[in-house]
């Protein structure tokens, strides 16, 4: 009776372990995004490629967006277009969400390779004003 009732305590104790590495293994959270008043807080700088959701909440006092963009360029050696915004038109774009109002939050899920990527808000004079971060998506 004693060996099957430690035998029964190592398989759940087993058990245990092979739950704890599996969710381990499963998608992250989301990467908590806030977006101020020129700029963008990243709860990490990196993730790992696939897909990456990134949680964005406006803690600012106007509407920002989120431009998701694959470049290896410095953020002042972005293309820029004859209204002073970033030409979007001339970067691997990945993804974005418009307009996201004051105490809004939202979700976007996006495929990354890895890489390295800027995350800029381009509206009018936002970018020019420092909002954009960089984030890494590793192998």
């Amino acid at each position: 009776m004693s060996y099957l009732f430690g035998r029964r305590n190592m398989i759940v104790g087993a058990l245990g372990v092979a739950l704890l590495v599996l969710s381990s293994c499963g998608t992250p959270g989301p990467i908590t995004t806030t977006l101020t008043d020129y700029a963008f807080k990243l709860s990490q700088p990196s993730a790992k490629n696939g897909k990456v959701t990134f949680r964005m909440t406006n803690s600012g006092s106007v509407t920002h967006e989120f431009v998701v963009v694959q470049t290896d360029l410095a953020a002042d050696k972005l293309p820029m277009n004859a209204d002073g915004n970033v030409d979007e038109e001339k970067l691997t774009s990945m993804g974005e969400q418009g307009d996201i109002e004051t105490g809004k939050t939202l979700d976007l899920t996006l495929d990354l390779h890895p890489g390295r990527y800027l995350i800029i808000c381009n509206l009018p004079g936002h970018f020019q004003k420092g909002m954009y971060t960089e984030f890494t998506a590793t192998p």
